[in-house]
């Protein structure tokens, strides 16, 4: 089974096959052929002793079928090989949790069942298959599993069992674990047609204010020691009796560093097709602004603020790089909102910007420190932008009692008392965000293509323009 085509998908290597894992167990009698045997064995000796015919006709087709069981048992171990097909999936895709087994002598039924696993979509729904073994080449049993949110999860585990001929012996080793499968988010449509307002790499595609060599044209100056004689511009050569050249902006890369907001998690998600909370919105918002500026050659940086257990990713470029951005993405996790999650979230902070960078902020808004911190690298001359990443219908005054139990579990006790606190909690939001904007942060929702393109011109604009920044 295949997983339907999804809108989009990031341009990533393609993801090899897993090997599958081996399995190992003994075989054993099954409890029915127990009680077949003993049965069986009773009722013949019983009928002989106190010459009762029918407790031998009663007695001896247990026995028979026992003896007979017992004479045509497996006489090794099968060679048994299970997991899921495919290790790191994008939303929206499938594998299989599959387990091949090898011919066996007196091997006849395979059986698969599989355990739930929160965000995944089993093919059948019942999470169990099973097949015969006819002896003339391998058996599988597979389930499909389509992930329908990023996260790294394990699928299963899994109850495998291999049954010999009436059911007398069973292959059934303990429940059979997975290693986990890390579904990379499918990144939203985005492009910038503006580029970033200072670049300050070596080689890219941006325009830089420097002069250097570049395809964009800046001026037209006299020749100087080192020009390129191809740069000669002949007509103004010729009108003046002097040699001009053509000068030009140098092409550089931009370095942009993603701050993703983890501190809380508003509204519950749903998976591919369906509602998305704020964490999606960031996750997802930020794997397509990767995606889009790693494909013109800039460099990318990613700070999971919040995150337990999950390192900074330092500045690169490339497909690897992407690859690399997506699977730490995947592996984000809400904050608890304890006393510890908020010391590392001082310590996150502190982390480096250089000069020239362009930080992009994804956060619904709700923790004061990530927007203040946004507003410290504005003071400082680093620009930076706001992705309000909250939901639309979460963002409103009126929501409805559905959507409210997802921000506060309370308010199936008390929904008007929530109501009325979330609303104030809105509020506050808005005139944070207020100040933020007054201060010079813009602050804007994400929208797909185009969401970056008015306040990366403004930034531009802002960037020649001379200013005063405190150290």
């Amino acid at each position: 089974m295949t997983a339907p085509a999804a809108p989009t998908v990031p341009t990533v290597p393609a993801v090899p096959a897993a090997d599958l894992r081996p399995v190992r167990a003994t075989w054993r009698p099954t409890p029915a052929h127990t009680r077949a045997t003993v049965a069986g064995l009773f009722l013949v000796v019983f009928g002989v002793m106190v010459r009762r015919p029918e407790l031998l006709v009663l007695g001896t087709p247990l026995l028979v079928v026992s003896l007979w069981s017992f004479t045509s048992r497996p006489e090794r171990e099968p060679v048994v090989a299970a997991g899921p097909r495919h290790l790191t999936l994008r939303e929206g895709q499938a594998t299989r949790w599959v387990a091949e087994v090898q011919p066996q002598r007196g091997a006849e039924d395979v059986g698969l069942a599989l355990m739930g696993t929160p965000h995944t979509e089993f093919d059948p729904a019942s999470r169990a298959v099973a097949a015969s073994m006819d002896g003339t080449g391998p058996t599988s049993v597979a389930v499909a599993c389509r992930s329908v949110r990023w996260g790294r999860r394990e699928l299963g585990p899994a109850v495998l069992g291999i049954s010999s001929a009436f059911g007398a012996y069973r292959w059934a080793p303990d429940v059979v674990a997975s290693q986990p499968v890390t579904t990379v988010p499918l990144p939203d449509h985005f492009s910038a047609r503006v580029p970033v307002p200072r670049p300050d790499g070596l080689v890219g595609q941006n325009r830089s204010h420097h002069p250097g060599d570049g395809g964009e044209f800046a001026d037209i100056r006299q020749f100087r020691f080192g020009d390129r004689l191809r740069r000669v511009h002949w007509p103004v050569s010729i009108r003046t009796g002097q040699l001009h050249v053509t000068a030009t902006h140098a092409d550089q890369d931009s370095e942009v560093i993603l701050l993703v907001d983890a501190m809380h998690d508003i509204g519950a998600s749903q998976g591919v097709g369906g509602r998305s909370s704020s964490l999606d919105n960031s996750v997802r918002a930020a794997g397509a602004i990767a995606e889009h500026y790693l494909r013109t050659g800039d460099r990318v940086g990613l700070h999971v603020l919040g995150a337990r257990e999950l390192p900074a990713l330092d500045s690169a470029a490339g497909r690897n790089h992407l690859r690399r951005v997506l699977d730490t993405l995947a592996r984000a996790t809400s904050a608890d909102g304890t006393v510890a999650d908020e010391k590392r979230l001082r310590g996150q902070l502190r982390h480096r910007v250089p000069a020239g960078a362009l930080v992009i902020v994804l956060t619904p808004a709700i923790s004061r420190d990530v927007l203040g911190h946004a507003l410290a690298l504005s003071r400082r001359g680093i620009s930076v932008i706001t992705i309000d990443t909250l939901p639309p219908e979460l963002a409103s005054g009126t929501i409805e009692p559905q959507l409210l139990e997802t921000v506060l579990p309370q308010a199936t006790e008390s929904p008007e008392a929530s109501s009325l606190a979330w609303r104030i909690r809105l509020l506050e939001r808005e005139h944070e965000m207020l100040r933020a904007r007054e201060a010079g942060v813009p602050i804007v929702p994400w929208s797909g293509p185009g969401t970056l393109d008015i306040v990366l011109r403004d930034l531009g604009r802002r960037s020649r323009a001379p200013r005063v920044v405190s150290r």
